[in-house]
C-alpha cells in the first residue's frame, strides 16, 4: 500500500528545516570571519589567541585608563605648584636663611682675615714663654669680638663655627670643636670690614693685649671676597626637642 506524506508551507517539519539552514549559515559566517582575523595575525598570536591566554583589547585599555590616572595626577601637581608658587618660593627662601644662620650651607662675601702666630721668644725676650703661645682663649676672645661686632659668618682654619662650637687647648694643641688645628690661626669672618676691624683694634682688647706680648702675634687685614664652608660638625639632638606651638583662643573656639 503506498502511503503518500505531502509537506505544506506551514507544516512543522518546514518550520524546523528552515531554522537549521539559519543556523548553520549564521554557524559557518562566525567561523570565517574568526579564521579571517586570525590569518591577519602572526602564527606566534594566533597561536595564543586561539589558546586564550592573550587579550590585546583588554590589556590597551588597561594601559590607557592608568596613562589618563597618571595625566589626571601629574595636572593636580601642577596646578597644585602653580597656585602655591609664591608659597613654595616664601618657604624655600625661609629655609635658606635659617640655614645660613645656623651655619649648614656654604656662604660668600667680604669682611676681614685675622692671622693668629705664635712669638719667638727671641723677639721678647722679657715676655714668659706662656704669653708668647696662641691659646684656646685667644681664638675664643677673637671670635667672640667679631660676633659682637655684627659678623654674620665665621671660621677658623677653615672650619665653620656655628652656635654649638667650642675650643679648648689639650696640651700644645687646640681644638676647635673635636678638630685638632695649629698655628698660625686664621680666623675669617663675613661683614662690614671696617667696622669688625676697629671692634678688634680697641684699646684693651685682645689686639692690644697680643701687640703688647709681640707686634706679630696677631694681623688684621680686609678681605674683599671669600667663601667659608658650611658646618661640618654634628647636628642632632639628643635630649632637646622642639616645643609644640600652644593652641590660640581662636583656634579653641572653631
Amino acid at each position: 500500500m503506498n502511503i503518500s506524506h505531502k509537506v505544506t508551507l506551514n507544516s512543522p517539519a518546514f518550520a524546523v528545516g528552515g531554522l537549521a539552514v539559519v543556523l548553520g549559515y549564521m554557524l559557518s559566517t562566525a567561523w570565517i570571519t574568526n579564521n579571517a582575523r586570525l590569518a591577519y595575525r602572526d602564527p606566534d598570536q594566533r597561536e595564543r589567541i586561539a589558546a586564550g591566554t592573550l587579550d590585546q583589547q583588554a590589556k590597551i585599555q588597561q594601559q590607557s585608563e592608568e596613562i589618563n590616572r597618571l595625566q589626571s595626577e601629574l595636572t593636580k601637581i601642577q596646578n597644585a605648584v602653580s597656585t602655591n608658587r609664591d608659597s613654595v618660593k616664601v618657604i624655600n627662601e625661609s629655609l635658606q636663611q635659617v640655614k645660613m644662620f645656623a651655619a649648614l650651607t656654604e656662604v660668600e662675601g667680604s669682611g676681614i682675615t685675622v692671622t693668629l702666630r705664635d712669638a719667638s721668644s727671641s723677639l721678647a725676650a722679657d715676655v714668659p714663654m706662656e704669653a708668647l703661645n696662641i691659646h684656646d682663649r685667644d681664638v675664643l676672645k677673637v671670635v667672640n669680638e667679631l660676633w659682637s661686632a655684627g659678623a654674620e659668618a665665621i671660621a677658623v682654619n677653615g672650619l665653620r663655627i656655628s652656635v654649638r662650637s667650642c675650643f679648648r687647648c689639650v696640651g700644645p694643641t687646640i681644638l676647635v670643636d673635636d678638630n685638632k688645628i695649629g698655628t698660625p690661626v686664621v680666623v675669617q669672618a663675613i661683614g662690614n670690614g671696617e667696622q669688625l676691624k676697629s671692634s678688634l683694634s680697641m684699646a684693651g682688647g685682645i689686639y692690644d693685649e697680643l701687640k703688647q706680648s709681640s707686634p706679630n702675634m696677631i694681623e688684621i687685614t680686609e678681605t674683599t671676597n671669600m667663601t667659608l664652608p658650611a658646618y661640618a660638625g654634628s647636628t642632632n639632638f639628643k635630649f632637646a626637642k622642639a616645643v609644640a606651638p600652644k593652641e590660640s583662643k581662636s583656634d579653641k573656639s572653631s
